[in-house]
C-alpha cells in the first residue's frame, strides 16, 4: 500500500542567475514499511526533494505537483497543519547535525521539547521519554544534560536519529545520515537506522550518495540525475543489473568495480542540456539523445528507466564492452 505518492513534482528557485530547476517531473512512491534509497551524485537535487516533501525550503521556492501522504496533499495543508505533521507523522534526520542542533541547549532538552510540543507532556515525563529514546539509539541517558559540542560526529548522528524517530512517525526521511563518518561508525549508523525503522514498522526514505549503504539496507532504489528520476526498481536488481547509463557509471565508481569516476561535470540547473540531460557525459549516447527528452518507461518487475536505449523494446540495445569502459 502506498504511504507517500509524489506526482509531477517540480521544484524551482528564483535566483540572480535565472530560474533554478532543482526537481522536474518527479513521480515517486514510498510504500508502507519499505526502505527506499534515493541515490545520485552530490548536487543532483536529492536534498531539495527531501526538504520539499516537508515544505522546509526557502521562501523563494516554487513547488508544483502533488505530494500525497496517506491521501492528503501536503502542498495544500496550512502552515500549522504542516507543523503538526512534521515529526509526528513524518520525521527527518538532517545532514550536518552540528548545524541542525541548537548549541546552547542540552541534548536532553532538545529531545524533551519534541514530546512537550507534540504530545503535551509535562517536564518530568518529557525528560523521561528523552532519556529512554537516547538509550534506544545507544547513548547513555546520563549524558542528556550535555551539549552538542561534547559529542562526537557519530554520537551527534545518533541524536539526530533519536529526534527523527522520537514520535514513531510512519515515514522517516534520512538525508545523508552517514556523511563524513568513518567506516565503522557509518556501518553502526546504517544498522541503527534500518533496525529502528523495522522495529517501528516505519518507512524510510534514505537520501544518500553512499551506494554501499543504499545497497545494504534498501528494498527499492531511485536514481536521480540533474533533478530527474532516471531509474527506479528493486535495489538488488538495480545494483546487480543497472539499466540507465548513469546508474552504470555510478556503480563503476565504486572501489570494487574499478573506481572509475563518472566522466565530465554535472549540468547547469538553469540551462540544462537539451534532450537527455545525461547525454554530454554518456558513453552510449546517439544523435537522438541530444534532441529527444526520454520518458520514464515502465518495464517489467516494477522497473522504470528514462533512456532512449529502452524505447523500442523495453530492453537496452547492445552496447560494446569497450564503449562501456571508455
Amino acid at each position: 500500500m502506498s504511504l507517500l505518492s509524489v506526482e509531477a513534482l517540480n521544484v524551482s528557485f528564483r535566483t540572480g542567475r535565472g530560474l533554478v530547476k532543482a526537481n522536474e517531473g518527479i513521480f515517486l512512491e514510498i510504500k508502507e514499511g519499505e526502505v527506499l534509497a534515493l541515490i545520485g551524485e552530490t548536487g543532483c537535487g536529492k536534498t531539495t526533494f527531501g526538504k520539499a516533501l516537508l515544505r522546509l525550503l526557502s521562501k523563494n521556492v516554487m513547488i508544483k505537483g502533488r505530494i500525497l501522504f496517506r491521501g492528503r496533499d501536503l502542498l495544500a495543508l496550512s502552515r500549522n497543519e504542516m507543523r503538526q505533521l512534521r515529526g509526528k507523522e513524518i520525521g527527518i534526520v538532517l545532514q550536518n547535525p552540528s548545524l541542525a542542533l541548537n548549541p546552547v541547549l542540552s541534548i536532553g532538552d532538545q529531545l524533551a521539547e519534541v514530546y512537550r510540543s507534540h504530545e503535551g507532556c509535562g517536564k518530568k515525563e518529557a525528560e523521561k521519554k528523552a532519556g529512554e529514546m537516547l538509550g534506544l539509539v545507544g547513548i547513555d541517558p546520563s549524558r542528556k544534560a550535555e551539549y552538542p559540542h561534547q559529542f562526537s560526529g557519530g554520537m551527534l548522528q545518533r541524536v539526530m536519529v533519536a529526534l527523527g524517530l522520537a514520535l514513531r512517525p510512519a515515514l522517516l526521511i534520512a538525508d545523508e545520515p552517514t556523511r563524513g563518518l568513518d567506516l565503522q561508525t557509518k556501518q553502526q549508523i546504517a544498522d541503527l537506522i534500518s533496525g529502528l525503522v523495522k522495529q517501528e514498522a516505519s518507512a524510510l526514505l534514505l537520501i544518500t550518495h553512499d551506494l554501499e549503504v543504499a545497497e545494504q539496507i534498501a528494498d527499492r532504489a531511485a536514481v536521480m540525475y540533474a533533478g530527474e528520476i532516471v531509474e527506479t526498481g528493486k535495489a538488488r536488481e538495480i545494483f546487480s543489473n543497472p539499466g540507465h547509463p548513469y546508474t552504470r557509471a555510478l556503480l563503476e565508481a565504486l572501489p570494487e568495480n574499478g573506481l572509475r569516476a563518472v566522466p565530465g561535470q554535472g549540468p547547469s540547473f538553469v540551462n540544462p542540456p537539451s534532450g537527455c540531460r545525461f547525454h554530454p557525459r554518456c558513453a552510449f549516447g546517439t544523435e537522438s539523445c541530444q534532441k529527444i527528452r526520454p520518458r520514464l518507461l515502465e518495464l517489467e518487475g516494477e522497473r522504470q528507466v528514462r533512456c532512449l536505449l529502452f524505447e523500442s523494446t523495453g530492453k537496452p540495445e547492445e552496447i560494446p564492452d569497450d564503449a562501456a569502459k571508455s
